[in-house]
């Protein structure tokens, strides 16, 4: 995975395209420095479309409050957005003060918003939220009356306690000045298809009918969303510290960065107004379903268009996990091929879609591809299959839960040396995968495996996730196991917010294919919903007296209670836990607690999900037991031990149970302490996950001093002084009308 780019500073399928992560944005209380992108736009005439007056362009102050509270802001322009400079892979967050994007930008923006991008709009912005159809899709107009109007009104109740109010609670009073503001109604947004994932923040003061704030979480079609009232000028203070939190919020932690590859007249590509850099526009053979199917599992999702300064160079792969290519009808240039390669070893994925030789057009993609992948022991064929089968399985790691893999038109690859088969028309290879250097490649003989045809049949969704999964883990050194709700299980958003690469399997029989594949610094095996086999509790036991590092949650014990997996853990089973008991904390001073989330909550409520909360146990000499199920320390109580070097930790309570908020974070306190007790488990001494001696700290301490003395020496020979006023960085200054 490509390094993260945050810093810290201060129930549904597990394969739905259009399932979005329960309670996903409630991750954990560590703030995050966000790269926002701010509108800035002189042209205050309101397009046709738009219902919306009094546009406004007053960016300074907001970003003035977001550049001192440590994120940083460019503004962009309609030129500069044109130029394609709003991407995921540079901005977190794209902000709409009271203004509303310019028609030629209108798809752009949405296209931001599609790939994972958070959108934080003011007032007036509202109505680009629903003629651009991003609360609604099957919008294309702003409804006007029907959807919103504009009301005077100061005071704002706090209608929700919410990651963006942590500041103010439920029946707060927060001022506004007195003006008009955009507002909606709650009979509105209980009306539109994301109405699940909306949650009202800010109503009028006696009228809760009336919304002028509200947040939509990851939705079936994008990122996260905040609408606030306010221009932009005099803002008050309670609106600054909404405005930061908002901010944090809306930032995507994702598992890895996808960009899709339009530089090449891809014959296909994503989304209708792509038509200009691609061979063939037809919606079903789109890839609208995979992005949609990507960003709802934790990724994001870029357009990588031709650029004046080159296409695929150095720069523009190093931004991203993951780079898709179908069928170029474009050549690549022996320098992009180069890139490519030099990417690819030193960590970087690629997809690439291939297809049969005897595909209209007259065009040699399969023969550019192959050049592409010249030193790579996989490469398309020249065969020419017209229908449509279902594939055989061979055996690799992305084939988990698999079973039939449909393909339609199709070439056949040759595969050799370190390349390996994965799926089969009878004895013909159709996909191929392969370790080169740091990075990994998978490649297709049809290239609409995964478009809005393909992507729905068999076992299709499941592969694609696979192959994502696959393809942005090859840096991973922590191996996670769900089997309960995979990607959007507490332990994985744990690990997103931390910012740490994991490679996610939710199908225990890969357990031992998984371990053998490389070397994990840490096992986290969540098992909260299935019993494990003998097999399984094996391969567990095996991996932990080979040295492993083990954080485990499982809450059937009893049922092989003499297991020796059991004495690895530093427990015995003791009793079975029903009736929802709380957890008690024995050890408030221990780093599972407090580091990197401080909890200060004496226990934890559990909210039952599972017919068996866990058991409670007891614990063998040279563990300790940190919380139990009795308030007081009672040995046959346990409920989290800990081996005192860090190799194992076991949860018999199913902490998943804790989605409340007891500590009054707006987090939800699973999620804090999954993060606590993953930072614990790749620590060695602190509770910060870095293997660093004393010695090591103390160098790179005097480093940093140093550094910072140089710095402040050479700011005095430019003069010093105190600091300008804050402006918002542009990125050009010619503006478009």
């Amino acid at each position: 995975m490509v390094p993260s780019l945050f810093v810290f500073g201060g129930s549904n399928a597990l394969t739905n395209i259009d399932a979005s992560p329960e309670s996903q944005a409630l991750l954990s209380q560590m703030p995050h420095n966000a790269r926002v992108a701010i509108y800035d736009e002189d042209n205050l005439t309101t397009p046709a479309i738009s219902v919306a007056v009094n546009l406004t362009n007053n960016i300074a102050e907001i970003t003035t409050i977001l550049e001192d509270a440590g994120h940083s802001v460019e503004a962009l322009t309609e030129e500069d957005i044109l130029n394609h400079e709003l991407i995921t892979a540079d901005y977190d967050v794209f902000i709409l003060v009271n203004n509303v994007p310019r028609p030629s930008i209108t798809n752009l923006v949405k296209e931001f918003w599609m790939g994972g991008g958070g959108l934080m709009s003011f007032t007036g912005a509202l109505s680009y939220l629903l003629y651009g159809g991003i609360l609604d899709s099957s919008l294309t107009t702003d409804p006007g009356g029907s959807h919103w109007i504009y009301l005077t009104t100061d005071a704002q109740n706090v209608t929700s306690r919410h990651p963006t109010m942590k500041e103010h609670h439920i029946n707060d009073t927060v001022s506004e000045r007195t003006e008009t503001w955009a507002t909606t109604s709650t009979s509105v947004l209980d009306s539109l298809p994301n109405s699940y994932y909306s949650t009202v923040l800010l109503s009028i003061p006696g009228s809760s009918f009336f919304v002028t704030g509200f947040a939509v979480d990851l939705n079936h079609n994008g990122g996260r969303i905040v609408q606030l009232p306010g221009d932009g000028s005099s803002i008050p203070t309670d609106f600054e510290s909404i405005i930061v939190d908002s901010v944090e919020w809306l930032i995507p932690k994702p598992k890895g960065r996808i960009v899709f590859d339009l530089s090449h007249s891809a014959r296909i590509g994503v989304d209708s107004w792509d038509d200009e850099f691609i061979t063939v526009w037809t919606p079903v053979n789109a890839f609208t379903q995979f992005r949609t199917l990507a960003v709802n599992h934790s990724y994001t999702f870029d357009k990588l268009y031709p650029s004046a300064s080159g296409n695929l160079t150095a720069e523009r792969l190093a931004k991203y996990d993951v780079l898709v290519i179908n069928w170029p009808d474009l050549d690549y240039t022996s320098a992009e091929r180069a890139a490519v390669e030099a990417w690819i070893a030193g960590g970087g994925s690629l997809l690439a879609l291939g297809d049969r030789t005897g595909l209209s057009g007259g065009y040699a993609g399969d023969t550019f591809i192959n050049q592409l992948l010249q030193n790579f022991d996989m490469s398309l064929g020249t065969t020419d299959i017209l229908d449509y089968q279902t594939m055989t399985p061979g055996t690799h790691l992305t084939l988990e839960g698999c079973t039939g893999l449909y393909i339609g038109y199709r070439n056949y690859l040759s595969v050799i040396g370190n390349a390996t088969p994965i799926w089969f028309d009878g004895t013909d290879v159709v996909v191929a995968g392969q370790e080169f250097g740091e990075g990994r490649a998978i490649l297709s003989a049809d290239m609409n495996i995964f478009d809005n045809s393909e992507l729905p049949q068999d076992d299709n969704v499941r592969y694609a996730l696979n192959v994502l999964n696959w393809l942005t883990a090859n840096d991973a050194e922590i191996l996670l196991y769900s089997d309960y709700l995979g990607w959007y299980d507490a332990p994985s958003r744990a690990l997103r917010d931390l910012g740490r690469s994991y490679q996610l399997f939710t199908t225990r029989e890969y357990l031992d294919d998984f371990l053998d594949s490389k070397s994990w610094e840490l096992l986290i095996y969540n098992a909260v919903n299935h019993i494990q086999e003998l097999t399984i509790l094996d391969e567990l036991y095996a991996y932990v007296d080979d040295g492993g590092r083990l954080l485990m949650t499982y809450f059937a014990v009893d049922d092989q209670s003499t297991h020796p997996l059991w004495s690895k853990m530093g427990v015995e089973y003791s009793s079975t836990l029903f009736g929802t008991p709380s957890m008690y904390v024995w050890d408030a001073s221990h780093p599972i607690f407090s580091e990197p989330n401080d909890h200060g909550l004496n226990n934890y409520t559990s909210v039952p999900l599972f017919g068996d909360d866990g058991d409670a146990v007891t614990v063998r000499a040279g563990y300790t037991a940190l919380a139990g199920i009795t308030v007081d320390n009672q040995a046959d109580m346990a409920a989290i031990v800990v081996s005192s070097d860090r190799q194992t930790l076991f949860n018999a309570f199913v902490i998943d149970n804790f989605g409340s908020d007891e500590d009054d974070s707006t987090y939800e306190d699973r999620v804090e302490l999954w993060e606590n007790e993953i930072t614990y488990m790749l620590s060695t001494g602190g509770g910060l996950p870095f293997n660093l001696d004393p010695m090591t700290l103390l160098i790179i301490g005097a480093a940093v001093v140093g550094i910072i003395v140089i710095g402040v020496l050479a700011s005095r020979r430019r003069g010093g002084g105190s600091a300008p006023a804050k402006k918002p960085k542009k990125k050009t200054t010619k503006k478009k009308k």
